[in-house]
């Protein structure tokens, strides 16, 4: 079969130039889901070809970007066994999403000419609505291509928005979700997930994917004295409760590591101001986030179960935390699969629990944190790595059975 992939990765010779360009936030976590995805495509025998389709998830120009047009350094390159198409688009506010339909629309019927004769998969990742309309008139076009969308999140719980905004991103939504309904199978992260689309269509929970180049880097012989966070810094996601509880726990053997960004980073700043145990390195490269990771003692998700959100949402850095052999403090969530808890510490409920345990935690020798963090690597290994994952999805395309 031949798969074509609809996405937005930052390609090796752009990322850097991505990077310097940017203002604010970039999407780590989604470019290493969508190149996991990739790399289990390409590791499938019954996968004749491969090719991406790459219009990048960054900013616009001009308050979340430095440039008007993002212009990619390689138009196309290989990426394992895929052949990436890099495409250029006007990155201008909201203009910026009709080029990219039209421009992903042309991409992905002139990728079709060229194995005219094969059946043709079109995976879409996100519910990002440029490419579900890119997807939307292909399909009208090409009816005999299977269309499936990977939801990583929904889009009333990416952002918080209020008033007219807010009228008009459910607009929006409504119509994203009008398009899902249409396709012929779905990825979801979480099995609540499953129950916002419609009956009848193909549907399957893969709420992640391990990287194969994390896991293959040799053990640290040595952990250093310090808990780390990497990840969004924003309220919901815990990052106030991490930097309260550390410093009501009374801690002292162990630094708090802070590194990513977000709209409380100015709550993290002044808590450094203090002169409190805690170090921030702002948004760092995904190569010195996984260095810090291997590095640390404890790896902490701080996110809470008390959000709605919760049951549709799958922290991807779980996967990435387990797969670094480093043991990881987090709560139970509605969205993580009950196999996972067996091989992490959990936070205790009630106000406290972080707290808590916290301070239990720094309690324990450095080969009990080593046992932990091992076992939960081994989990990863045997269940989550991406040729697993992605036969699952490639079940679906078979005609196998499916949730």
């Amino acid at each position: 079969m031949n798969i074509l992939f609809l996405g937005g990765i930052f390609s090796e010779g752009d990322k850097d130039n991505i990077s310097q360009n940017s203002k604010g936030s970039m999407q780590y976590a989604a470019d290493t889901l969508q190149k996991n995805y990739i790399t289990g495509f390409s590791q499938n025998d019954s996968v004749n070809a491969i090719s991406v389709i790459s219009l990048p998830f960054i900013g616009a120009y001009p308050k979340r970007y430095k440039n008007l047009f993002y212009r990619p350094v390689t138009v196309r390159e290989s990426l394992g066994c895929a052949t990436v198409l890099n495409v250029g688009f006007f990155n201008l506010t909201i203009f910026k999403n009709l080029h990219k339909t039209i421009l992903a629309i042309k991409s992905i019927l002139a990728e079709m000419k060229v194995n005219p004769s094969q059946p043709h998969f079109l995976v879409c990742y996100s519910m990002h609505l440029p490419f579900l309309l890119a997807c939307y008139v292909v399909k009208r076009v090409k009816r005999d291509t299977h269309l499936c969308i990977i939801v990583p999140d929904l889009p009333e719980y990416m952002a918080v928005r209020k008033g007219l905004a807010k009228f008009i991103f459910h607009l929006l939504s409504l119509m994203s979700y009008s398009i899902v309904n249409r396709a012929d199978s779905i990825v979801a992260i979480t099995r609540e997930m499953l129950n916002k689309f419609d009956e009848g269509i193909k549907k399957i929970v893969i709420e992640g994917i391990a990287d194969n180049r994390y896991i293959s880097i040799p053990e640290v012989v040595q952990r250093k004295k310090y808990f780390l966070y990497t990840g969004t810094l924003d309220r919901r996601y815990g990052i106030r409760n991490l930097l309260d509880s550390y410093i009501g726990s009374g801690v002292d053997d162990y630094e708090l590591f802070i590194c990513g960004d977000g709209d409380d980073r100015k709550y993290v700043e002044g808590v450094v101001a203090t002169g409190a145990k805690v170090k921030y390195f702002g948004q760092l490269d995904r190569d010195s986030v996984l260095t810090l990771q291997r590095n640390a003692a404890l790896l902490i998700n701080p996110r809470d179960n008390n959000s709605e959100f919760t049951k549709y949402s799958f922290p991807s850095k779980i996967i990435e935390y387990m797969s670094s052999g480093v043991p990881v403090l987090m709560y139970r969530l509605d969205g993580i699969p009950e196999d996972y808890y067996d091989f992490c510490y959990l936070i205790p409920r009630g106000d406290d629990g972080l707290k808590i345990k916290l301070l239990e935690l720094s309690k324990l020798s450095d080969n009990q944190f080593i046992s932990k963090g091992e076992s939960a690597k081994k989990f990863i290994v045997e269940n989550k790595m991406p040729d697993m994952q992605v036969a699952k999805l490639l079940d679906i395309f078979k005609g196998n059975d499916h949730v």
